[in-house]
């Protein structure tokens, strides 16, 4: 019986080993692989778009095209507001007005400031004429005093027509002020909010599209609407202005035509930062905006959320995918790009072009390639064989975790093979008394315990 037991306990170890040896082997020998990482990003992440391969979409919100914004003189005080957020206003219509007993106030006080610099500069100027006698008839060495106190006065003098041209500026606006005491609307549209005339606070009508302004009141003009967007600067270069896009609706089928008309890249919008990661780090991806011109706003709403869809008439694209340029190895010859392999390494991927847009520097990938697969850029480092790590990035308006996007799955390990045991069927009688009592149970003694670690390992 005993021997029975090392014959299993050996063959365990055994196969324990030869299974080390071989995962080693494969892991370390096998591969030959080449040194350094290469980063690479999901083509879903690149072009924008989901991984289930759904047309480039972008989040939208409708807004006015044309916003208005009024601010009361900072000067004056304003004395009654006539219109809350959400009213209709024509054009000459009445909109707030002044404090009339504090702008006379005022305007007397500037009166009074105007009065007393003329009389100042009419006193310097005295002044430097008698100096300017007085210097002929000094002494030679007192004549450099004079010299001193005739500039300076001269310099008072500037300073002073200076600060009077402001205040007879300042007179003129409070004097048209006074005569027409009540601002009134430039435009004919709809007042969009109304804050208090500190600034702060006051009355919004909640359009929630994300748009701020500090103007003491805002107003939409007529019905002229546009859709805002915002664009990551890892897929900017897929957008042009004057670009067809379509505008669908969250809720149902409606859509809406329309062009871009402008893509700010001026600014980047604020506190919309977003990150990709990759191995040992991370990077922040700006987020920019840009504005749809629509042929026909019937049916939106203000503040209403959409979509925005790109690629409109561009049907001889077929169902290839748009992938940018300078991503794709010898487009003349033998098109190909550095693909992650299922070992995660590189490898060069044969692809099929389909059209080619210079303007917008993509082309259409038409086999080879598809959404989940994640590639590297094709600089001079990169090299068959190298190990890849995942740069994850979530697209706009995608709502996915970062897994989704096809993440590097490490390589499986192959299974363990199953060490059948025989069924150790031993009756009681065939066992002599005498083993048991006999058997050293202590973790120093017991043999029975060193092959086990060895077959563990």
């Amino acid at each position: 019986m005993k021997t029975f037991l090392k014959i299993v306990l050996t063959l365990a170890i055994l196969a324990g080993l030869g299974y080390g040896g071989w995962w080693a082997y494969n892991r370390y020998f096998a591969e030959a692989p080449k040194e350094g990482t290469v980063y690479v990003q999901s083509v879903s992440a690149i072009t924008g778009v989901g991984p289930a391969g759904r047309g480039n979409r972008y989040g939208g919100v409708v807004e006015a095209k044309n916003v208005i914004e009024i601010n009361p003189d900072k000067d004056l005080t304003v004395k009654e507001c006539f219109v809350s957020a959400g009213d209709k206003v024509t054009e000459g219509a009445p909109l707030f007005s002044y404090d009339v007993a504090s702008m006379e106030i005022a305007y007397e006080q500037l009166q009074l400031d105007i009065k007393g610099l003329e009389n100042g500069i009419q006193t310097s100027q005295e002044k430097v004429e008698s100096l300017k006698k007085y210097l002929i008839r000094v002494a030679e060495f007192k004549k450099y005093e004079v010299q001193m106190q005739i500039q300076t006065e001269e310099l008072e003098i500037r300073k002073k027509e200076y600060d009077l041209n402001g205040k007879r500026k300042q007179a003129e606006d409070m004097e048209k002020a006074l005569q027409n005491t009540v601002v009134c609307s430039p435009v004919t549209g709809k007042v969009r909010s109304v804050k208090s005339s500190d600034g702060s606070g006051g009355q919004d009508m909640g359009y929630g599209d994300g748009s701020q302004s500090n103007a003491y009141i805002t107003i939409v003009a007529g019905n002229d609407y546009c859709v805002k967007g915002t664009v990551s600067e890892q897929t900017i270069h897929t957008l042009l202005e004057g670009m067809a896009v379509r505008v669908a609706s969250r809720v149902d089928d409606s859509v809406w035509q329309g062009r871009i008309y402008k893509i700010n890249t001026e600014e980047a919008k604020q506190g919309a930062s977003r990150y990709y990661y990759y191995e040992g780090g991370g990077e922040q991806a700006s987020k920019y905006e840009f504005f749809v011109e629509l042929d026909s706003s019937e049916g939106l709403l203000m503040g209403q959320h959409v979509y925005i869809e790109l690629g409109v008439g561009d049907e001889d694209e077929g169902d290839g995918l748009l992938l940018p340029l300078y991503y794709v190895v010898d487009l003349e010859g033998d098109p190909f790009v550095y693909a992650a392999d299922g070992e995660n390494r590189i490898e060069k991927r044969p692809v099929t072009l389909g059209k080619r847009d210079e303007a917008r520097g993509t082309v259409a990938i038409l086999e080879g390639l598809s959404f989940l697969d994640r590639i590297a850029f094709p600089d001079e480092s990169v090299q068959v064989g190298m190990a890849v790590s995942e740069t994850a990035y979530v697209p706009d308006d995608m709502g996915m975790d970062p897994s989704d996007l096809g993440g590097m799955d490490m390589p499986d390990m192959p299974d363990v093979p199953d060490m059948d045991m025989p069924d150790m069927d031993m009756p009681e009688t065939d066992m002599p008394e005498a083993v048991v009592p006999e058997v050293d149970t202590s973790e120093t003694n017991m043999p029975e315990e060193v092959p086990a670690e060895g077959a563990a390992g």
